[in-house]
């Protein structure tokens, strides 16, 4: 953050993983700009920001998977005179069960969040990135970018692409000043159907669930580090690396019977 007017921008803020960035940020005396769904938890975070820390706070309502939103939000940081030193994108959202048993507008409005929100917010405010010559993106993929999950198929396949896009992403901007970060946790406790996901894993879950805010400090602390590839956990962090020696048909077939209970 090289100014007063510089901002931390975060999608998906109002709940779980990006309520805590948000948070996190503002710990660090991080000025932030809040998107998410127009909803009272939004402006709820935004009043806790800016009784609890010495920095500015802002927020906007907007569902991002509409075609012009990222215009919406590029233009109202125009107007308002935020300049974004930090893009945060996170916002997203999954789903599991057989293929064909989940409608196909479903599915293609979570490519839309998980993936079209990210290249278009990305799009706008990049040049401005490149031309202060400073700043960071962070790109919220999962766990799941390694490790392909049978009844979880779209999901993971939209995650997979956050990873790959944004490791060649990172390698076009880096020489601007502009790094670019990739969060990959496993599973984080967010809201009552993640509790119950992870419940369906029984006691093996637990040894790899993680909390929002634990995440957020181990997001930010290393994004700032200008770290390219984040894995929370050090539970995660060894299974990502373990799976890697596995052939991949007897992972594929491990995973599915772990996961059959999505049916």
């Amino acid at each position: 953050m090289n100014s007063k007017n510089d901002y931390a921008l975060i999608t998906g803020a109002s709940l779980g993983i990006g309520r805590e960035i948000a948070r996190e940020l503002s710990r660090r005396n991080i000025n932030t700009l809040l998107v998410a769904l127009e909803a009272p938890e939004l402006y709820e975070l935004k009043q806790e920001i800016s009784d609890s820390y010495n920095t500015k706070v802002d927020a906007i309502g907007v569902d991002l998977t509409d075609a012009n939103a990222a215009q919406v939000v590029f233009d109202w940081c125009n107007d308002k005179n935020y300049n974004i030193s930090i893009l945060i994108n996170n916002a997203g959202f999954g789903d599991g069960g057989r293929f064909e048993d989940i409608p196909l507008e479903r599915y293609f409005k979570m490519i839309d969040l998980n993936n079209k929100a990210y290249i278009a917010m990305i799009h706008k405010f990049l040049p401005k990135l490149k031309n202060q010559g400073y700043g960071h993106i962070m790109n919220t993929s999962s766990m799941e970018a390694y490790i392909p999950l049978p009844y979880k198929a779209v999901y993971t396949g939209t995650k997979n692409f956050v990873y790959a896009y944004s490791l060649s992403l990172n390698e076009e901007v880096r020489h601007h000043g502009v790094k670019v970060s990739i969060l990959c946790p496993g599973p984080v406790l967010t809201n009552e159907g993640g509790l119950k996901r992870i419940q369906s894993q029984g006691g093996k879950a637990n040894l790899i669930v993680m909390m929002p805010d634990k995440v957020a400090k181990i997001a930010v602390k290393n994004m700032l580090k200008g770290m390219m590839v984040i894995n929370p956990g050090k539970m995660n962090w060894w299974i990502i690396k373990l799976v890697k020696f596995i052939p991949t048909r007897v992972k594929m077939a491990i995973l599915e019977k772990m996961f059959r209970v999505y049916k």
